[in-house]
């Protein structure tokens, strides 16, 4: 199946409380540690920001972002190992992006500094390096923090 026909079947919807052991999964299986934040994400129910891409039934991936003032920011983004490189994280960004348009003047992100794929991903969808913040992830590893600026945001890189 060629990936265009693939991403046809991929629909983008909110999250829903049922949807949390499928996600717990993925994250974990990805992550190989429990994020406590997605877990607190799980038991407050966000109205919105929280984003799943579902596959015939079965959630394949998700992305949790908030707003805070003029600033959105991509707080967790995770694709299932098999469905990589099939443009689903993209649609999921795209999504994202949708929803905050007209209502921040950027969305920011931190990736780690070790994951180039991420990196790279995260390029090709606009976002460009701002800086590093040091020790981010529990086991000592350094951060690149990533902006997308939005319409409304002149940026001087």
């Amino acid at each position: 199946m060629r990936g265009e026909e693939v991403l046809r079947l991929v629909k983008i919807r909110p999250f829903e409380f049922d949807d949390s052991r499928e996600i717990l999964e993925i994250e974990e299986s990805i992550f190989n540690e429990p994020n406590p934040l997605l877990y607190a994400m799980i038991e407050n129910r966000p109205m919105e920001g929280f984003i799943v891409a579902e596959e015939e039934g079965e959630i394949c991936g998700y992305l949790l972002g908030t707003i805070f003032m003029d600033e959105s920011r991509i707080l967790l983004l995770a694709v299932k190992n098999d469905r990589r490189r099939k443009g689903i994280g993209s649609m999921l960004v795209k999504e994202y992006l949708e929803s905050v348009k007209g209502r921040v003047s950027m969305v920011r992100l931190e990736v780690r500094s070790s994951n180039l794929a991420a990196q790279t991903f995260y390029f090709k969808q606009g976002f460009r390096f701002i800086g590093m913040v040091y020790n981010y992830y529990r086991n000592g590893d350094n951060a690149y923090i990533m902006i997308r600026p939005m319409e409304n945001m002149t940026l001087f890189l």
